[in-house]
């Protein structure tokens, strides 16, 4: 098996966590929103991480 490069796991682990915080985003929206049960701090939070994570996304991506 072939070993990893560093950016290509970095890659990885910036992919995944984007997908975990969108779902988790989303969720907390789902849950403002369509359901009724209003946990602000969650829906902050989740707002945050995603900003977060797609910010640093592109920041690794146009460092190249």
């Amino acid at each position: 098996m072939k070993p990893q490069s560093i950016t290509s796991k970095e890659n990885l682990v910036s992919s995944f966590f984007i997908f975990l915080t969108s779902m988790g985003l989303s969720f907390s929206l789902v849950n403002h929103f369509i359901l009724q049960k209003a946990n602000f701090s969650l829906l902050i939070i989740m707002s945050c991480l995603f900003v977060i994570s797609v910010a640093s996304w592109q920041r690794k991506k146009w460092s190249k």
